[in-house]
């Protein structure tokens, strides 16, 4: 189900699992680290499965266009990454 969030800055908070990862999507995007956090100020929850990579010494995040106005968010780190899609609306 796709969740609209209006343009702007955001906050990205994952809480890894062995078989599914949650990735929080949070309104508040000037706060240091997870101290700050508010689940209230959450713009979206997603369930996302996490897969293989190979190794990245660093965490990583990448923005992979696919086509006109849709692409997947990537953050990759150590020998696992997730992925969630978007599509930007005009």
């Amino acid at each position: 189900m796709a969740k609209k969030i209006p343009a702007g800055k955001y906050a990205i908070f994952t809480i890894p699992g062995k078989n599914e990862w949650t990735v929080i999507i949070n309104r508040q995007w000037k706060q240091h680290l997870a101290t700050e956090y508010d689940e209230k100020e959450d713009a979206v929850r997603l369930r996302v499965k996490p897969v293989k990579n190979t190794h990245t010494e660093r965490l990583q995040y990448f923005i992979d266009h696919t086509k006109s106005n849709n692409g997947k968010i990537v953050v990759a780190w150590e020998k696992v990454k997730i992925e969630f899609p978007f599509t930007i609306k005009e």
